[in-house]
């Protein structure tokens, strides 16, 4: 490797591992939030590729001595294994299958680690496959879970399955080429395509934060329609003020008793001014029930029983006020 070699890989590989600092920071912030564990497989993967590069580099100024490049096969094959158990665990769990082809995988690596000991000086297109082999199939392994992982073609899938199927391309060239430029420059390119993976893995983060944040505001949006069918329904007219009296609901038998509609109602007209009696009922207990004359808006008065409960909800206080009809009703003289 010649000095322009050394300085283009230094510099490609920086710029890769600080991309990959970020998304791993990205990652963690991502777990400590909400504490899914495929997120924390993923930053470990993540940090293998990080220290990758520098071992890859002190295996090609130390070219003679194979422990540094026997380094960095396990530490391929270890980011490799951890990404695909962080995709096993987006919607599934890691069962016995996966650890009997990871373990069988593994003694292949160790087996391969063995073999490149024993006849480090071979030279051939075979050797350098066979040395590959399980890495390669690991690979495969990668690219069958891009695949399976989520439903449709989301943005996530998409990128994970790209990127995965370029580290597969390139990691099965690899062994067929010689030593060089165009070597190297794919070598960073397989660099940049697990920062990729990375990305999938925070878009896939994103999607399920979307996915809770819809689904919660489904729920609290079908909450509020049970609700209003229940207001809306009751034999009893409900209405809710805040604390200096404003009307914060108005339900249909609301409009159908006073004649005022939601819009005119709600953030308008002031609890005390529906009764006849202004100034009324604030001295009432939570369990009183007390009778009160009320006036529609076209000016007919009516008798109602009334309760009033005070309720908290989300730190505001409201005052809650159940209304039976007592008397229909009628023009006022």
């Amino acid at each position: 490797m010649g000095e322009l070699s050394y300085l283009f890989y230094t510099a490609a590989s920086g710029f890769v591992v600080l991309l990959d600092l970020l998304l791993v920071s990205v990652l963690w912030l991502s777990y400590r939030s909400n504490h899914r564990e495929y997120l924390r497989v993923a930053c470990f993967a993540g940090m293998l590729e990080i220290l990758r590069p520098a071992v890859d580099l002190m295996a090609g100024i130390n070219a003679a001595e194979g422990s540094w490049y026997l380094l960095s096969i396990v530490f391929q094959f270890g980011s490799t294994l951890l990404f695909i158990a962080a995709l096993l665990l987006i919607y599934e769990t890691v069962t016995r299958t996966y650890y009997v082809l990871f373990s069988v995988l593994g003694s292949a690596l160790i087996g391969v680690l063995a073999y490149r000991s024993i006849y480090s000086d071979l030279d051939t297109l075979a050797y350098w496959y066979i040395s590959a082999g399980p890495i390669i199939v690991l690979t495969l392994t990668l690219l069958w879970r891009a695949l399976k992982t989520g439903t449709g073609l989301s943005g996530a899938k998409i990128i994970l399955v790209v990127s995965s199927l370029s580290i597969l391309a390139i990691r099965s060239a690899l062994p067929a080429l010689s030593y060089g430029e165009f070597y190297l420059l794919l070598y960073f390119m397989e660099y940049f395509s697990f920062s990729i993976m990375l990305v999938g893995v925070v878009l896939f983060e994103l999607e399920f934060s979307k996915d809770e944040v819809s689904a919660l505001l489904n729920e609290r949006i079908q909450s509020e329609k049970d609700l209003q069918f229940i207001v809306d329904n009751s034999l009893d007219v409900i209405l809710i003020a805040d604390q200096v009296g404003l009307l914060q609901s108005w339900s249909a038998k609301a409009r159908e008793l006073f004649g005022y509609t939601h819009d005119q109602a709600v953030d308008k007209i002031h609890m005390d001014d529906l009764f006849v009696s202004h100034n009324w009922g604030q001295d009432m207990g939570e369990d009183d029930e007390v009778q009160a004359k009320m006036e529609s808006v076209d000016g007919k008065s009516f008798l109602v029983d009334v309760r009033s409960r005070e309720v908290a909800d989300a730190g505001n206080i409201y005052r809650l006020f159940v209304l039976r009809l007592v008397e229909e009703p009628k023009l006022s003289s």
